[in-house]
């Protein structure tokens, strides 16, 4: 009790020469960082769950600072608390694999200084993992978490929604006027793009679907539910044709892990939502099928540009979009770009098809052995939540297709988060088999 009042006494000493010798604004950045610090020490768990609330509201540089900082605290406070103590699992060993490769790429890279900016977007990533899978112990804590991110993704889809009605500004480079007359509005929240916005909400649309259909209570139930809906009209109004594709593929893997019967039910489904849609809305997804519309050629352009950079540099650029973009300029100037718009061709670009099939195979080991752990639990719940995460992973692997997810910071920390989830879940029901 006496250290409490000691290290209370002297917060408040720090607080007023802060006052005192700053204007406001620092002192109170200060304060918070100290707060947060101090948090983490403490409550490291609930420090996560506002790193993973606060991450989708702020600028990429102060989201990946934020997540860094956040990793970094727990790694030195771990030498510090023994009941801290980061997790390392040889079932993880892919994970740790990437991270290497990621490293050796850059270091390799034809741009060296341009790759460490993605190097740095994957360690925050690989943090989320670090940190999660090691202070997960109980059901509670997963659910705290999952509380945070799906809380954060209900205040971003009302201010999407919102624009619906306020007006959002509608960029030309995001859709052919001349093709799709029909368009008014493209819905972004704060994510500055529509297709961006719907890489997320395609990720973390699933896990709210998932925590509405495990809630034991009415309450949770209406309160997941009414955040699913929102985030649902949200994508609808992006109008991203890579994003309605990958929520349905995600979709249809979550009610074939859950609840088979229910693909019944999704067929007269799809054909109400193409009923009922506007017709700006069926215009922009036939357009996929349109090669007159300026972003279909824009695409096709970029990625056959991409399959003569793969097949003249086959050993890769090195990590990251800005080797790419380097070196893409020099094969096409008409059709700039910053990255293929294919997260499969982009890996290849940057990392060789070497790097690319250990991806694969990554990724393929996280689907198996959460199939192996989640999908046949016993308990519910972790099926659910697991089923729902691999949902997210599957959908935006699809949405893949047609973006380079690992372009952007917070898409590309979401990515991470719902590995660290899946993983997270997967320790919890290895701890139950052990009980039993």
């Amino acid at each position: 009790m006496k250290n409490k009042v000691l290290v209370n006494a002297f917060l408040a000493l720090v607080f007023v020469l802060l006052g005192l010798l700053t204007r406001g604004s620092l002192a109170l950045l200060a304060l918070l960082a100290l707060v947060f610090v101090l948090g983490s020490f403490f409550h490291p768990l609930a420090a996560l769950g506002l790193v993973v609330f606060s991450y989708g509201f702020l600028p990429d540089l102060a989201s990946l600072a934020l997540v860094l900082g956040y990793g970094l605290l727990l790694v030195v406070f771990s030498l510090f608390r023994k009941d801290i103590q980061l997790t390392y699992d040889s079932s993880h060993a892919l994970v740790y694999l990437w991270m290497v490769l990621l490293l050796v790429a850059t270091i390799t890279s034809s741009l060296v200084q341009g790759s460490l900016r993605d190097l740095a977007i994957h360690t925050g990533g690989f943090f989320l993992f670090l940190t999660m899978v090691s202070l997960v112990e109980r059901k509670r804590d997963i659910y705290i978490l999952l509380f945070a991110l799906v809380a954060s993704l209900g205040i971003l889809s009302l201010y999407g929604v919102s624009q619906i009605f306020t007006g959002a500004e509608l960029s030309k480079d995001w859709v052919d006027v001349e093709n799709n007359p029909n368009v008014r509005v493209r819905v972004y929240s704060l994510f500055g793009n529509p297709n961006v916005f719907a890489e997320y909400l395609v990720m973390v649309l699933p896990l709210a679907l998932g925590l509405t259909w495990s809630a034991k209570k009415d309450k949770g139930k209406i309160f997941y539910g009414g955040i699913f809906l929102l985030a649902c009209i949200s994508l609808f109004f992006t109008l991203s044709r890579g994003g309605l594709l990958g929520f349905i593929a995600g979709l249809v893997l979550f009610f074939f892990l859950v609840k088979k019967r229910l693909f019944l039910l999704g067929i007269p489904g799809l054909a109400a939502l193409v009923y009922l849609a506007p017709q700006g809305f069926i215009n922009r997804i036939q357009s996929i099928q349109n090669l007159q519309d300026t972003s279909t050629v824009y695409r096709l352009t970029i990625w056959k540009t991409s399959l003569d950079i793969i097949k003249d540099h086959p050993w890769g650029l090195g990590l990251g979009h800005l080797p790419f973009k380097a070196m893409y300029e020099n094969y096409n100037q008409i059709y700039p770009t910053f990255h293929a718009h294919n997260t499969y061709l982009e890996l290849t670009a940057e990392m060789s098809l070497f790097g690319l099939g250990v991806f694969l195979v990554f990724m393929a080991v996280v689907f198996f052995q959460a199939h192996k752990y989640l999908i046949k639990s016993k308990d519910s719940q972790i099926r659910i939540l697991g089923a729902a995460a691999l949902a997210g992973l599957f959908g935006i692997f699809v949405h893949g297709i047609f973006e380079n997810i690992f372009y952007l910071t917070k898409i590309t920390l979401t990515v991470w988060l719902l590995i660290a989830i899946i993983y997270s879940l997967i320790k919890l029901e290895r701890k139950e088999e052990a009980y039993d």
